[in-house]
This record gives C-alpha cells, structure tokens and sequence, in this order.
C-alpha cells in the first residue's frame, strides 16, 4: 500500500539532509539550518532568472543572493545580533561565502553540504524512503520496527517509601547532663569578630553586584582582597570605572552614539566576552601583580589600567563578531578603543 501525501497549493523549504548525516554540521543548531535551507531557496530563484537571460544575480563565480541580515531575521523571527552568528557559522563550515559588494551590500554564494561518508551510520536512516516503492516502505517499517524492539523496556523506580518511613521514626533520647539552654535547642550567642563583619560586608556586595557580575568573577574578587571588605569594594569600583571610561569613550562618536550594538557590547548582561572574560582578566592580574617575578611600582593604577584595556578590547571584538562593518566605522571603532598605556609599571 502506498501513501500520498497531497502538496498541492503548498510551499515548503526543503532541508538537505546530510546537513543531519554529515558529522561536519553536527554543531549546527536548527536555527542554523533553517537559515541555510532559505539561502538555498532563494539561491534557486537567482539561477533560474540566470537560465533564462537575467545574469544580474550571477557573476564569474556563480549565481549569489542579497539578503541582508535584516530581512532575514525578521523571516525568521530572531533578533538581527542573533541571525550574524548564525551566519557566521555557516560560513566556518563551508556552506556559504560572503564577498563584499560595494559599501553595506554583501554577496552571498551558497554552496552543497558535502556528502555523509559512507563509513557514518546516518541518522536520517528512512531519508531515502520513497512511498513510490512498497517494497522500501516495508524495509523502513521491518527496520523500525526490528529497532523497537532491541530497545530495553524501562524499570520502574524502587519504592523507598518504607526506608524513608523508618528513618522518620528514628527519635534521638536526650541527655540528661544537657544543660537547659542545651534542652531547648538555644545556643549561646558570640560577639562577632571583625571577620565576620567583612564577611557579611563581601556577602552583601557579592549580592549588590550579582545581577552583572557572574558568580565566579565575584570569586575572583573576594581571593584578591584576601577576605578585606574594603579591598573587594575598591575592585568593584575600579571594574566600574573602567568600563564606564570605555563606555564614555565609545559614545564619544555619532556612528556609535545611537548604535544598538554600543549598548549590547557594553553591557555584562548580554557582552558574553565582558562577563567571562573579566575573571580571566582577574587571573591574570593576580599572576602579574601578587605572583610575578617583577615588582610593579603602582599596583592600583596597573589594575585598572589592565581592566580598561581588556575591555576595550571585548567590546570592539564583540561589535565586530556581531556585526557587519564598513571599513570607515572598523577602523574608527579601533581607534576608540585603543586606549594609550602609560609608561611601564614594573620596578
């Protein structure tokens, strides 16, 4: 018995299923592979007005498509910042190149995925099945079914219902040498030494902070002030200070002024390489200053310096990472975030 399944009056987008097979795309997410399949599409429309007399879209290395990262976001219903990167993973593997045409206009060529090597178990075993052919079908349901059944049926959950009962009933005698504040469970109260109030003072700041500054970062902070509240508040202020100067800098400019990747790039909530980044930083300070063979001979103004420089250079990479740059704006987005360093700290 063969199936029909009825099309007519419909569009669909195919999915080339090596992009499933092919371990070389296994990295790719469905996001990515959808945003491949519409490159795909529209590619075809670019060779077929190619065949019959219109080369606008075609040049000495084939038939390309423009589609700007706007358009194609907004198809897919994902943020523009969102659709560069997968873009960008496109191109790392090979499925398409993307030329430069002119000032903000960008070539894209689309290319086959390559075949799944015949020595990988593809995972789209039924990909080949034709309902044109009943006798494929009735291979592809003998295989899945062969397939169900090699399967281990799952066990059910021991019931400890009966070890948790009896360990609630497991009661605890009292001794009669337990002093009567022993008996009703109130224990003496300590003055709190100077410890323990620059902990609770780190303890707070670590909360103050938590909403931009990750958890292992804060980490990094309280092993540098050595358990000192007043040192662990003088980094937080300095890491602020320092991306506020950053931040001045770059605002300093009417291309970045209104940009919404200057806000992305300069914010921890969504500036992954700020945010991570910031507690390599921290290692590396604590090798150079507290561990290194040299003495530095202002210990603050390296920190600081250090900090400023490390993000600057996250947020340029960030906007160029994420974003598609005319020459003019790369090269003056370099210039603001190439902060001069002061004559050398060491001793």
């Amino acid at each position: 018995m063969t199936t029909n399944i009825n099309t007519m009056g419909r569009a669909f987008v195919p999915v080339n299923t090596d992009l499933f097979n092919n371990p070389k795309y296994f990295n790719l997410d469905m996001s990515a592979l959808v945003l491949y399949s519409i490159y795909e599409q529209r590619q075809q429309v670019s060779q077929y007005h190619s065949l019959h007399g219109n080369k606008t879209f075609t040049d000495d290395n084939g038939a390309f498509i423009y589609f700007s990262n706007e358009e194609a976001a907004d198809i897919m219903r994902i943020s523009t910042r969102k659709l560069t990167r997968l873009r960008k993973k496109l191109v790392e593997c090979g499925l398409i190149k993307v030329v430069r045409h002119g000032l903000r206009n960008f070539k894209i060529y689309v290319n086959q995925p390559e075949l799944t090597p015949e020595d990988v178990e593809p995972k789209m075993k039924w990909s080949n099945f034709s309902f044109e052919k009943e006798e494929v079908a009735q291979n592809v349901d003998t295989m899945l079914v062969d397939k169900m059944s090699s399967d281990n049926s799952p066990k059910c959950p021991i019931n400890q219902s009966n070890n948790n009962q009896s360990k609630s009933n497991i009661t605890r005698e009292t001794n009669e040498t337990d002093t009567p504040a022993q008996k009703s469970g109130v224990q003496p109260v300590s003055q709190p030494t100077e410890q323990d109030l620059d902990d609770m003072a780190i303890k707070s700041l670590e909360d103050k902070v938590a909403p931009v500054l990750t958890k292992s970062t804060f980490g990094r902070i309280k092993t540098l002030s050595q358990g000192s509240y007043s040192k662990a508040k003088w980094f937080v202020d300095t890491i602020f200070k320092a991306k506020s100067q950053v931040e001045s800098k770059l605002l300093s400019s009417d291309t970045w002024l209104y940009s919404p990747a200057s806000k992305e790039a300069t914010r921890f909530e969504t500036n992954e390489l700020l945010s991570k980044g910031l507690e390599s930083a921290l290692l590396q300070i604590a090798e150079h200053v507290y561990r290194g063979k040299e003495t530095i001979r202002n210990a603050g103004s390296f920190i600081y310096v250090y900090i400023r420089n490390f993000m600057a250079s996250a947020v340029r990479n960030y906007i160029k990472d994420n974003y598609e740059l005319v020459e003019d704006d790369e090269i003056e987005l370099n210039m603001l975030m190439n902060f001069r360093t002061p004559a050398a700290f060491v001793a």
